[in-house]
């Protein structure tokens, strides 16, 4: 099934995020309306109702595992269809949320179900069936489910077509396996020192990996490793902190690498040209592990604040404006030139003498709403328009 095409109202505001819902209270302190990443275990964790959270302008990304450690991300083969039906009984049982997640850092020996590599095509295969169950679920059809993210620096999962077990290899062949049946991506990517500088380094692996960035940047090389087809995606950053000592830790310090961090996928959105990132989120509120939690530490939420201040917003996939509607879209888009009789032996004009919506006061507009074409023409009774090469679903806007 092609990907469900993102609207505008999945989106908060900006991109700012945080792993675990738990942090939404720092957010909302601050007047931030973001995103929340929250993990799951299907097997045992009770399905959640976020209603509140997004009634309140926030955004939640679920990721859906199977479990943790030597359980494994996703089961062993013989468990798809088992842990495809539990991720859609959860899903469905829960409320609030329309992204989900599928596993985490599958090429990680840390994620490997009974220490058993986890291949592309393995994943691949899981992921379809368990996107299949969540949207023949009710009320989930236009859920949005999301391959996990790959584990950056990861070397440990290799094969024929990847002996060096290089991460963005493994990130492209699961891509390439998915054939654009997936609705969104996710990445992961982590900074080598707590300093702004740190995340802009350019330093690189030595061969055989010498095109991936050893930091924060490496972001970039999943972002240039997206397939074509997939390039109108949403985009979500769903982990990224400090490695210190290349181990994962955060430092008490108002260092300003948290504002850098923002400040730094803000930039990559502002190039008209690259396929735009909607959520970038700091891991993690909860202290589950000391050195991966920041709530602990009072000057690394000062940088946040800091951070939230510049208000950097969300630049939306497909030229989406937030909160609009196709017909708003369709609005602004007639608004933006005079409103005049032209041409009426067009399709559209034929179709509106048909349906009484009289003379014609436009040519016919070309638009783009969600990275799709289409053509829209001003009557006198009403606005007409269609998705080029839908034509038998041409639809009107009384006026």
């Amino acid at each position: 099934m092609p990907p469900i095409p993102p609207t505008p109202d999945q989106f908060p505001s900006t991109l700012y995020g945080i792993h675990d819902v738990q942090g939404s209270s720092f957010l909302l302190e601050n007047n931030c309306r973001g995103w929340l990443v929250q993990s799951v275990k299907v097997t045992a964790d009770p399905p959640a109702d976020y209603t509140a959270l997004v009634n309140a302008g926030c955004r939640v990304l679920v990721r859906l595992n199977h479990g943790y450690g030597s359980e494994g991300t996703i089961p062993l083969p013989e468990g798809y269809e088992t842990f495809a039906r539990q991720c859609a009984d959860w899903v469905a049982a829960s409320r609030g949320a329309q992204l989900f997640i599928i596993g985490n850092e599958m090429n990680t020996a840390a994620e490997r179900p009974q220490g058993q590599p986890i291949l592309p095509a393995d994943y691949a295969r899981c992921f379809l069936k368990c996107r299949a169950a969540i949207q023949a679920k009710p009320g989930f059809a236009d859920a949005n489910v999301i391959p996990g993210a790959i584990g950056p620096y990861n070397i440990e999962t290799t094969y024929p077509a990847n002996p060096t077990g290089d991460w963005v290899k493994y990130y492209a062949d699961v891509m390439a396996l998915l054939k654009n049946q997936c609705d969104g991506i996710a990445i992961h990517c982590y900074s080598r020192g707590q300093k702004p500088a740190d995340i802009v380094n350019q330093d690189k692996f030595p061969p055989p990996y010498q095109n991936n960035y050893r930091g924060f940047l490496a972001y970039q090389n999943f972002m240039r490793a997206v397939p074509a087809s997939m390039n109108k995606l949403p985009v979500y950053i769903t982990e990224t902190q400090p490695l210190i000592n290349d181990e994962p830790n955060w430092l008490n310090q108002n260092t300003g690498w948290v504002t850098a961090a923002f400040a730094e996928i803000n930039r990559w959105n502002s190039i008209s040209s690259n396929q735009p990132i909607q959520a970038l989120t700091m891991f993690r509120w909860l202290n589950t592990d000391d050195n991966w939690c920041f709530s602990t530490r009072p000057n690394v939420l000062d940088d946040f604040r800091n951070a939230i201040a510049q208000n950097f917003p969300v630049r939306l996939p497909g030229g989406m404006v937030p909160g609009q509607t196709l017909e708003q879209a369709v609005m602004t888009a007639v608004n933006q030139v005079p409103w005049m009789p032209v041409n009426n032996t067009a399709a559209l004009w034929k179709f509106a003498k048909a349906n009484g919506l009289q003379d014609q006061q436009t040519d016919e507009l070309p638009m783009i709403y969600v990275g799709d074409n289409y053509i829209v023409q001003v009557f006198n009774l009403g606005i007409v328009y269609v998705k080029v090469g839908d034509w038998g679903n041409i639809r009107v806007i009384p006026k």
